[in-house]
């Protein structure tokens, strides 16, 4: 270093502030990268959770799937008739007044055709479905059907309710 000049005029000192802005920049590049790849990431996981009900030759079934992009992590199900929680589809089925057995698992129910009432629109619109998912990165929403056979609605939510103690669905 000569003694004549500042250290500000010494060419390392232009080297190293060089150096600095380059590595500085770096950063800032890399962070707005990273954030636009996790924006990009929650794009490409949308899960989009439907109820749905049908009626085919061989009898009537309830459906919850996924139809969106990603899987859809089930926080919470609560199935009620005329208002009233219920525990389980047996449950359910003992409320509309029918001991008919149907095949069941956690997201679906069917009834055989025989054992249809009449009117089974009108006995599956006393039944709401509400279901709260998640996607892997914890954005959560409600899918709410009023009654069976309705328009499903959904809403975001910042976290999903727990499962009601003793409900099986």
């Amino acid at each position: 270093m000569n003694g004549d000049r500042p250290w500000y005029r010494e060419p390392e000192t232009f080297i190293a502030v060089a150096a600095l802005v380059v590595s500085v920049s770096a950063v800032a590049v890399g962070l707005y990268e990273a954030q636009l790849q996790r924006a990009h990431d929650r794009a490409e996981v949308w899960p989009h959770v439907e109820i749905s009900t049908f009626v085919t030759p061989k009898g009537a079934s309830l459906f919850v799937e996924n139809t969106g992009l990603g899987p859809a992590i089930i926080k919470s199900v609560v199935v009620t008739v005329d208002g009233k929680p219920r525990r389980n589809w047996d449950d359910v089925l003992r409320a509309l007044g029918d001991s008919a057995r149907a095949a069941m698992s956690t997201t679906t129910v069917g009834l055989d055709r025989l054992a249809l009432p009449p009117h089974f629109w009108e006995w599956v619109a006393r039944v709401a479905v509400t279901v709260c998912y998640s996607s892997v990165f914890n954005e959560s929403w409600v899918v709410n059907d009023d009654h069976l056979g309705g328009t499903s609605t959904w809403r975001s939510v910042a976290a999903c309710p727990s499962q009601a103690s003793g409900a099986d669905f």
